[in-house]
C-alpha cells in the first residue's frame, strides 16, 4: 500500500508517496518514491530511484550537512590520495594520453586514478572542484572528467561528472571559493601549445556514501565514450562536441603543479 504523507521545504507544501509501485518494461515492478506539490493542480513531480535509497530530506540549505572541502591529490602509479607529491617533474613525470579524432578511430583514451579502498563508510554531499594542471600541444581541447564508486568486485556506479573546454578556463574570481569554482565563459581564450596551464573544472553536485572495500575512481579524458556501462543509456546527441583534432595531453602531479580533486566531504556520521 502506497503511504502518503506531507513534509515541509521552507514555504512549500510537499505531497510524498512512498513505495508506489511503478512497472518497468522489463516486467520488473519498482517501489519508489514520488515528490509532487501538495495542491490538487497538476504539478510536475520526482522520482526517486537510486542504488543508495530512496531517502530524501526537506533540505533548507544544500548541502544540507556541514561538510568540509579536502583535497584529494593525483599521484605518481594512478594514485589519489589525501597527502600531496613531495617530488618534483623531473621526478614524477606526468601522465599523459594523445587522443586521434574520432573519425579515423572509435577508441577513446582515458587516464585513471584511484585511492586505496575506503576503511570506513565516507560520504560526500555537495559541489567540489578538480585542479588539473596540464600542457596540450593544440590551441584547445576538452577536458571530461568522471568520478565512479568501484565495489570490491569491480562493479561501478557513476557519481559524478566535471567538463571544461580548455579555452574557457577563465575563472570569475570574485564568486569562486576552494571547492566551488565558477567560469563565465563570456570569451574563447586560445592555449598557448607546450605551456603547463591550471584548469579548474566544477564537479557537479552529487551526494554518496563510499562502503568499506569500495574505492573512488576518477577518470579523465578529452571525449566521452560512446559505449560503457553508463553512456550506453544514453541517447546519441547527449555527448559534447568532440574536439575534432589531434591532441596530447599531460596531465603534471607533482610537487610545483598539484593537480587534485577538491571534494565534499561529511563532518558528522556517514548515512549508507
Amino acid at each position: 500500500m502506497t503511504d502518503l504523507r506531507t513534509i515541509r521545504a521552507g514555504e512549500q507544501s510537499i505531497a510524498v508517496r512512498k513505495d508506489l509501485r511503478v512497472p518497468m518494461r522489463d516486467g520488473v515492478t519498482l517501489a519508489a518514491d514520488t515528490y509532487s506539490g501538495a495542491a490538487d493542480e497538476p504539478r510536475p513531480a520526482l522520482v526517486a530511484l537510486s542504488p543508495y535509497g530512496k531517502e530524501l530530506q526537506a533540505l533548507a540549505q544544500w548541502p544540507p550537512k556541514d561538510v568540509e572541502h579536502r583535497s584529494l591529490y593525483l599521484r605518481p602509479r594512478r594514485a589519489l590520495s589525501f597527502e600531496p607529491e613531495l617530488m618534483g617533474a623531473e621526478h614524477a613525470a606526468p601522465d599523459g594520453f594523445y587522443q586521434a579524432p574520432l573519425t579515423v578511430t572509435d577508441k577513446v583514451e582515458i587516464l585513471s586514478w584511484s585511492t586505496a579502498p575506503f576503511t570506513e563508510p565516507t560520504e560526500m554531499i555537495g559541489q567540489g572542484a578538480a585542479h588539473l594542471f596540464a600542457e596540450i600541444d593544440q590551441s584547445d581541447t576538452n577536458f571530461i572528467l568522471r568520478l565512479w564508486d568501484e565495489a570490491p568486485g569491480g562493479k561501478r556506479q557513476l557519481i559524478t561528472t566535471a567538463y571544461l573546454k580548455a579555452s574557457h578556463r577563465e575563472l570569475d574570481e570574485e564568486r569562486t571559493t576552494e571547492g566551488d569554482p565558477h567560469h563565465p565563459h563570456t570569451r574563447a581564450v586560445p592555449v598557448e601549445p607546450g605551456r603547463i596551464e591550471e584548469y579548474v573544472l566544477r564537479v557537479y553536485p552529487f551526494a554518496a556514501t563510499f562502503l568499506p572495500g569500495h574505492r573512488l575512481v576518477a577518470e579523465l579524458s578529452n571525449d566521452e565514450p560512446l559505449a560503457d556501462e553508463h553512456n550506453a543509456l544514453l541517447p546519441p546527441d547527449a555527448f559534447h562536441l568532440p574536439v575534432g583534432r589531434p591532441v596530447t595531453h599531460k596531465i603534471y602531479r607533482d610537487a610545483a603543479h598539484p593537480s587534485r580533486l577538491v571534494l565534499p566531504f561529511t563532518t558528522g556520521p556517514a548515512t549508507a
